[in-house]
């Protein structure tokens, strides 16, 4: 199912679980951009924008696009923990990454397979809260319908 695999890193890619990160120091370094941080210091960086920039993820960053995770062959390509954050990298990445996968394809299989989701109003604009958590400004009405056969 590189296909599921795909749509789901996708959608991490455009929507993070978490929109705001933020790092404590333990020793003084120096950040690729040559940038020097002390002890102590505070350093953030914003998930949600980064996964919007075009220097990372090309022209059409804004698309939601499951093929730019497949290779030719049609199988899952993995992208730098570093470019890709979800699940953080090098040894902060998270030991449940491959559970949380497992885990929201069996969600999307079953829910996708007994039910079609809409909108309620597929003209107005959902929008977002890029707090801590990505957050829905508002409220988001979908309309559920049982699939006819199963």
């Amino acid at each position: 199912m590189p296909y599921l695999h795909a749509a789901i890193t996708e959608t991490l890619r455009l929507y993070p679980a978490v929109a705001v990160d933020s790092k404590i120091c333990f020793s003084d370094d120096t950040l690729p951009d040559g940038f020097s941080v002390r002890k102590g210091d505070m350093v953030s960086y914003l998930p949600y924008a980064m996964r919007r920039m075009k220097l990372i993820w090309g022209d059409d960053t804004e698309e939601y696009k499951p093929e730019r995770w497949l290779d030719e062959n049609g199988e899952f390509r993995r992208e730098s923990p570093f470019k890709f954050t979800a699940f953080q990298a090098g040894s902060q990445i998270c030991p449940g990454k491959e559970f949380s996968y497992r885990q929201m394809k069996i969600f999307s299989v079953v829910l996708l397979r007994c039910f079609e989701f809409k909108l309620s109003d597929e003209k107005k604009p959902v929008n977002y809260r890029p707090m801590l958590n990505l957050e829905i400004d508002g409220s988001l009405h979908v309309r559920t319908f049982h699939r006819h056969g199963n």
